[in-house]
């Protein structure tokens, strides 16, 4: 494949079509579909699963991991999940591939949507995944809200009011700041302090942590909350503290948590950006971004626009480590304008290599063969957020 950069203005014109593709694709199915880590919702087989954390985890690296889609079989139905009408609320507000007059109905639904799948249990709007989830760190049921999901609502509603002026969107994402402050438990150190992955937990996971400083940094931003602002500030110490000599992060500070991948990293960087953005970390958050992205774009980005999951890994090259890159490379495009440049070679790879014909992104392409399962939370929704941000960036920077 070539290296060079494709051709900008053609570029934006095949970004804009396939966006109207793959929304296309999304709302045909009311973005309901497979999912990864969806294997636990098997009618058949998990029941005599359930005592053997072991066998949770087999069961759903095997359905995750097979070139034959095993779910039929196993009876695992079509889901949608809360994170993904969040990645698509965030699309449709940002928009710029589709009508007004036809985003903004399909905005309003999917907010109304994301507050049906509400978690029932707590006042505040909490969110958690479709599927119950077996790691190799805990366990935790689809009736729990987690960070991953919480967050990403609360991000997506933010966008709908300050991208399309729903006032309403903004005290529902108020309501998730008070969630996070109110259950999920902010750890401290001696340098700064980090918020948890589940409620009660105190896992010193860094995407988790920075995802919530990144909600509450626009929050206090917006309704001039100081308790949002220096969580905030303590949340930015942790990580930043913690970044690595090469400009890297790990996933989490244990042993068991120590390696790198590149969507965790983008979701670390977008969040510093957030926070940058909002006045909040000042130079050291700014200078831990622009190590972080140099890390990012020279380590995880091949030149022919490939995203390693790994800095010494390429394969699995996987839709949303493509997706991320897409979108944390538009947001640079005006502080980092020569990295940010590979978001070009990024998009091309993707039409390329990962495009199906239907419109939809294959969710991993191995080495010698390709998982063309369509995953709508791991991929299509994240991957049409990102062409938003990718055609939002060539009008900044025009």
């Amino acid at each position: 494949m070539s290296t060079s950069l494709p051709s900008e203005p053609a570029a934006v014109e095949r970004a804009h079509a396939a966006a109207q593709r793959l929304e296309h694709w999304g709302d045909r199915r009311g973005w309901a579909g497979a999912d990864p880590y969806d294997g636990l919702n098997a009618r058949r087989l998990a029941a005599a699963m359930r005592g053997s954390p072991l066998a949770l985890r087999l069961l759903t690296q095997v359905v995750k991991r097979s070139p034959v889609n095993l779910r039929p079989m196993l009876g695992i139905p079509a889901g949608l999940s809360a994170a993904t009408l969040a990645q698509v609320i965030s699309a449709y507000a940002r928009n710029g591939f589709l009508p007004p007059s036809e985003a903004a109905p399909k905005l309003r639904r999917c907010i109304e949507e994301l507050q049906r799948l509400r978690c029932a249990r707590y006042s505040e709007p909490c969110w958690g995944y479709h599927f119950d989830v077996q790691t190799r760190v805990f366990f935790y049921p689809r009736t729990d809200p987690n960070t991953i999901a919480t967050a990403f609502a609360g991000l997506a509603l933010l966008d709908a009011h300050d991208l399309a002026g729903d006032e309403r969107a903004a005290e529902l994402a108020l309501g998730v700041g008070e969630f996070f402050v109110r259950h999920v438990p902010q750890t401290e150190t001696g340098q700064g302090a980090f918020f948890g992955y589940l409620e009660g937990d105190r896992t010193p996971i860094h995407n988790a942590s920075m995802l919530i400083c990144a909600l509450l940094a626009r929050l206090g931003r917006l309704y001039g909350r100081d308790e949002f602002t220096a969580a905030v500030a303590a949340g930015l110490r942790y990580t930043v503290d913690r970044q690595r000599p090469d400009g890297s992060w790990p996933y989490g500070e244990l042993p068991h948590l120590d390696w790198v991948d590149g969507f965790h990293t983008g979701y670390v960087l977008d969040s510093l950006l957030t926070c940058v953005q909002a006045g909040i970390g000042g130079s050291d958050a700014e200078r831990a971004w622009r190590r972080g992205l140099r890390f990012y774009a020279e380590r995880l980005i091949d030149p022919d626009g490939a995203t390693r999951y790994q800095p010494d890994s390429l394969y699995p090259v996987d839709g949303q480590c493509v997706a991320q890159a897409i979108q944390t490379l538009s947001r640079a495009a005006t502080l980092e304008p020569e990295l940010a440049d590979k978001r070009w070679l990024v998009l091309d790879y993707a039409e390329s290599r990962l495009m199906r014909r239907d419109g939809a992104y294959a969710f991993q392409r191995e080495r010698f063969w390709l998982n063309r399962t369509a995953h709508p939370r791991w991929v299509q929704a994240p991957m049409l957020s990102a062409l938003t941000h990718l055609l939002a960036s060539v009008s900044q920077t025009a």
